[in-house]
């Protein structure tokens, strides 16, 4: 007795906490019930590859004099690093010694070409494709978006869905951005003919942000967005949107120290390679600083919102991109609802017909364990998708499969002359190694669709997941309770 009272408190108690959750908290839901922006991308890995090149070239050219190496120049390419050699040098010892990701791809007359080994290409587009999905993450979240899918597809495409957001052309200019910011000292500034000239391996051209002006800079830059603490909207002097930033601690030292030496000099503020704006520097400045340059309130928002995430490794290429109108969403969920009702009642009429009184008690089992599966829902943050309600539906038919496992059971014991207590015990107790194996078997291959499906099939997997728990609670925990509970209110006919 005292078993059974603890279990009719349970029973109430999930009862009621799985309605008041259901009742006080929506669930999330997805892109295809909620409408939004879908987003099919790529990240650009031979520009990656690129400015892994560059980066190479210059620490490259540095040991190569150090090393005493008759070196004319070093140039980086999509294809690798071309060495120019002053006479035929071998220089594979200083290679291999300093630089083993690089490998020696061909060699000629007073030139040798070096490239990164294929695994080391490999790692590359990981970490590129990697890195911009949590640069993506990031971005989205200072959006606001809630539940938003970022997600690997394939070797090198990235999905991003965004639910609610309705703005494409806003999604794209904040998701594509690669907001690359560089402070560099301006050398001279005139015509692109004028300035190209001068040009240097030291040196680069760069246009303003209209393509009026051209800038010669110096290649190295000062700082750049890496040393970033933050950055937020603000006003310039004239009233204007501007953005504000501080610098991390190592990142103030640095624009210190540069700016006291170069006092009197112009510094160009480049973001993706144009010049936003070239002030003068009058002062040492240390850890605070500001980019103008007349944005609109919008775009000064946005430009703080992508350099606090921090730049993208790489461009990015949309690749497919679509808007999915709110009234789609909403005939899904009023027709899933409509499937729900119809299968439940149906599903009762069933089980009143087959199994009497018996059959009440695996209604009540089936209506707990949707409130629980939707409470678990809400409580994780998961997200309902149209394959989601699919799968809640598709739960409510196989949580009736140990029940009525169970109570065939039972009319076997019955009909072996058992009586109604002892068919109940032993009907429970032979049939639980089976329907525990079978809520095993099918939460191993919810757990599967979750970890290597994507979009639409995780949908469905999440809901299969937390179904199957719940099944599990209340169709085979409960089962035994609640026919006892039938049969001390004489009550009882299968």
């Amino acid at each position: 007795m005292k078993n059974f009272y603890a279990n009719l408190f349970v029973f109430l108690l999930l009862w009621v906490a799985s309605a008041g959750v259901v009742f006080y908290k929506p669930v999330n839901l997805g892109l295809d019930l909620r409408g939004g922006v879908s987003i099919l991308l790529q990240p650009d890995l031979s520009y990656a590859l690129e400015q892994e090149y560059q980066r190479l070239s210059k620490d490259l050219y540095d040991k190569l004099r150090e090393e005493k190496v008759p070196v004319l120049d070093v140039l980086a390419g999509k294809e690798g690093i071309k060495v120019e050699l002053l006479e035929d040098t071998n220089i594979e010892q200083v290679i291999q010694k300093n630089f083993p990701r690089l490998e020696i791809k061909e060699r000629g007359k007073g030139y040798v070409l070096l490239a990164l080994k294929e695994q080391e290409i490999s790692a590359l587009r990981e970490g590129t494709v990697s890195q911009t999905i949590e640069v993506l993450r990031k971005r989205i979240d200072e959006l606001g978006v809630v539940q938003p899918v970022i997600t690997k597809v394939g070797q090198d495409r990235v999905l991003v869905e965004l639910p609610g957001l309705l703005d494409l052309e806003r999604a794209k200019s904040v998701i594509g951005k690669t907001a690359l910011l560089e402070l560099k000292l301006v050398v001279d500034v005139g015509s692109r003919e004028d300035l190209e000239k001068r040009l240097t391996p030291d040196l680069e051209l760069l246009p303003s942000r209209d393509n009026t002006q051209w800038f010669l800079v110096e290649k190295t830059a000062v700082i750049t967005g890496a040393d970033l603490k933050t950055a937020y909207t603000s006003q310039d002097e004239f009233g204007r949107p501007a953005v504000s930033f501080e610098l991390t601690d190592e990142g103030a030292k640095k624009f210190g120290e540069a700016t006291e030496k170069n006092i009197g000099r112009a510094l160009a503020i480049v973001l993706d390679k144009k010049v936003i704006s070239a002030p003068v520097i009058r002062s040492r400045i240390t850890n605070t600083g500001q980019i103008t340059g007349q944005f609109t309130l919008d775009e000064a928002k946005e430009l703080a919102i992508v350099l606090r995430a921090g730049a993208l490794p790489t461009k990015v290429d949309f690749l497919q991109e679509s808007v999915i109108g709110p009234s789609l969403g909403r005939d899904a969920i009023e027709q899933g609802i409509k499937a729900g009702v119809l299968g439940f009642v149906l599903l009762a009429l069933l089980l009143l017909f087959r199994y009497k009184t018996a059959g009440i008690t695996a209604k009540l089992s089936i209506i707990l364990n949707a409130l629980m599966l939707w409470a678990g829902m809400v409580l994780l943050g998961a997200t309902l998708t149209l394959p989601g309600i699919a799968g809640i539906i598709l739960n409510m038919g196989i949580a009736v499969d140990s029940n009525v496992l169970i109570f065939e059971r039972v009319k076997e014991e019955l009909r072996l002359g058992n009586s109604i207590r002892k068919a109940i015990e032993l009907g429970y107790r032979r049939t639980l190694s089976a329907v525990f194996d079978t809520h095993i078997t099918l939460l191993v291959a919810a757990l599967i669709l979750f970890q290597f499906g994507s979009g639409p099939v995780k949908g469905f997997a999440t809901t299969l997941t937390l179904g199957t728990i719940a099944s599990f609670l209340s169709n085979v925990y409960f089962a035994k309770f609640l026919l006892e509970l039938l049969y001390k209110l004489k009550a009882f006919r299968v």
